[in-house]
């Protein structure tokens, strides 16, 4: 039950700023709509790793949540280090963002 709800908080403050944010910058630079959905598949993937981190360390919810939300820390640092499976869409990502400059 905890967990479930620490998941949902996770998932509200983490994962879906993440998932919006970087979707948003790929639609901007018209990646192709399968590097979005990679990029979202990952973002879910990485779900569980997430919740069962801020099971572990608390303080590590509120200062990951407050660095997204202020923008000092990039949706890829967070999903990279999150889930390893993630780097093909986040490389196939950052190609798109890096070549159109944003």
């Amino acid at each position: 039950m905890l967990q479930e709800i620490l998941s949902s908080f996770v998932s509200l403050l983490i994962v879906d700023p993440l998932q919006a944010e970087l979707s948003e910058r790929l639609a901007q630079v018209r990646a192709p709509q399968a590097v979005i959905a990679d990029v979202r598949t990952c973002a879910e993937a990485s779900l569980p790793r997430l919740a069962d981190r801020a099971m572990a360390e608390p303080m590590w919810v509120v200062s990951t949540a407050l660095n997204v939300w202020t923008g000092q820390t990039s949706p890829e640092d967070i999903l990279g280090n999150t889930n390893p499976q993630c780097g093909a869409a986040l490389k196939a990502a950052r190609i798109y963002l890096e070549s159109r400059g944003a």
